[in-house]
């Protein structure tokens, strides 16, 4: 096998890619959010894109088996876009469980995740530029691992309310069920947005 000697750009574009799909997804959720109707095309849509990713995702596995300088621990970058590619699951997961169970109205606590996901979404795609571009622990990686931390706070917050609303709220066992579902679902994402931003500050330890 030949060994592909530093490639640290190629791994860069392939994370810049892999923005660039969370980037999508995230505005399709807060269109679909938003609208919360069709949807079976917003699922679509976002199928779409989360095939985008798995196809990123095993370039970069690929690249990592055949290069013989990483920029980081190749085991850090296999965790890292694979939890960048678990949120990606996770959205598309959320619209297709909401097209499949049928909902009916809106409950307030998609905007309310819709719009702590755009923040992580953004917060996310700065921090990994800045980690390839620093690799070292800078005041900006540290508000932005912060604010992602403290994104993360306010999502437990929303579960555990809405959580109580639902089961004291509402008669329908079946919708509990459904919306239970759904709620928990987008609370995951905001933990795993919490990982990937403790796998960046891990990968920053080891590099400074």
């Amino acid at each position: 096998m030949k060994f592909i000697l530093p490639k640290e750009p190629a791994f860069f574009e392939h994370f810049k890619k892999m923005s660039g799909c969370l980037n999508e997804i995230t505005a399709v959720f807060q269109e679909f959010a938003a609208k919360f109707r069709d949807f079976d095309h917003y699922w679509h849509k976002s199928k779409e894109i989360e095939h985008k990713a798995d196809v990123i995702t095993h370039d970069i596995i690929s690249l990592l088996n055949k290069s013989f300088i990483t920029p980081f621990d190749r085991e850090d970058i296999y965790q890292l876009i694979h939890e960048y590619d678990d949120i990606i699951d996770l959205l598309e997961n959320t619209i297709h469980n909401i097209y499949l169970y049928e909902v009916p109205d809106k409950r307030a606590f998609v905007d309310d995740f819709s719009a702590l996901i755009g923040k992580a979404a953004k917060a996310l795609i700065i921090l990994l530029q800045e980690l390839f571009e620093k690799k070292k622990y800078t005041e900006s990686i540290w508000k932005l691992i912060r604010e992602i931390h403290d994104l993360e706070d306010e999502g437990d917050l929303i579960y555990h309310r809405e959580l109580r609303s639902l089961l004291n709220g509402e008669k329908d066992p079946i919708l509990i069920i459904k919306w239970k579902d759904i709620l928990v679902t987008l609370e995951r994402i905001m933990d795993v947005y919490q990982n990937i931003s403790n796998t960046v500050e891990g990968i920053i330890v080891k590099s400074s």
